[in-house]
């Protein structure tokens, strides 16, 4: 009830015109992940602490294999980590968070076939906890499949549906869900070069039209510019943070106008910059 609190007054302030300083939502602290014990313990994510303010659009970039997914995992309580704490509005996260939600990058493995669209949309909000009326259910669900461009593919099967179309219904899922923050794990990665900006442009409205904070994950760095409002960037494992980014371009964006901006190109630099010089590091290790 304390966040729904803070967020009125949040409003209030920003009605009267006085300035505020937007809520830190999620901050992973001290957070480190190994496997193992002994000498055949492994150390996959070192020591990360960062944070996520409210409606906030944050792009995580780093060498390959150096444990995006892993943070990804344990920011959602999906895997528990060997020391430090998530904290959600606050709050030590212990176990898996009704605050958050996830978006895999396989989306065939995230959805249920044999179930509709619609359903696959509302199978959340009906084992929550919440107790969501099923007006408030179909209310929802209708203006997540509005909102992802799939209002008349409800009563489809995801294996009737493009790769595209199947990822627009996990999102939607998610976006009905309506948790504090959506993280999502490479979500583009497997798509073609034009259902993958067809998407990054659909995540920008749903997140200007929503305020919804995001956690995205990505290995590209065209992306991750496009898309954020900030990067960090990670080392190599064991994995911390190397470097955090505001990504000064002007919005709303625009694929062929904002990546011909000189700033876009200098960011983008910057950050391959970043990664090659981690990967010069782990290869001289």
């Amino acid at each position: 009830m304390s966040s729904i609190r803070d967020e009125q007054v949040e409003s209030d302030l920003m009605e009267a015109g006085v300035p505020v300083e937007p809520r830190i939502v999620l901050e992973p602290r001290n957070l480190r992940v190994a496997y193992g014990k002994g000498q055949d313990a492994f150390t996959a994510i070192g020591d990360i602490s960062f944070q996520v303010r409210a409606g906030e659009f944050l792009s995580v970039v780093g060498p390959s294999g150096c444990g995006k997914t892993t943070l990804l995992k344990a920011l959602s309580g999906l895997l528990r980590p060997t020391s430090g704490a998530v904290l959600v509005n606050g709050a030590p996260v212990d176990g898996v968070s009704p605050g958050l939600a996830m978006v895999f990058q396989e989306y065939t493995r995230s959805l249920l076939p044999w179930l509709s669209v619609r359903a696959n949309v509302e199978f959340p909000l009906r084992g929550t906890g919440r107790r969501t009326g099923r007006a408030e259910v179909t209310r929802r669900a209708d203006e997540a499949l509005i909102a992802v461009g799939l209002h008349g593919a409800g009563d489809k099967y995801p294996w009737q549906l493009s790769g595209g179309m199947q990822q627009r219904v996990a999102i939607a899922r998610a976006l009905a869900y309506r948790p504090t923050v959506l993280l999502m794990d490479e979500p583009f990665a497997a798509l073609d070069a034009q259902t993958r900006s067809e998407l990054e442009d659909l995540l920008l409205k749903v997140h200007r039209e929503t305020g919804m904070t995001i956690v995205f994950v990505t290995h590209d760095i065209d992306e991750a510019v496009y898309l954020g409002d900030r990067i960090v960037v990670l080392t190599h494992r064991p994995t911390e943070v190397k470097v955090s980014l505001d990504v000064d371009l002007p919005r709303p964006r625009n694929q062929i106008e904002s990546k011909a901006l000189p700033r876009f190109v200098a960011l983008r630099t910057e950050v391959l910059s970043l990664i090659l010089a981690e990967r010069s590091t782990q290869s001289s290790d």
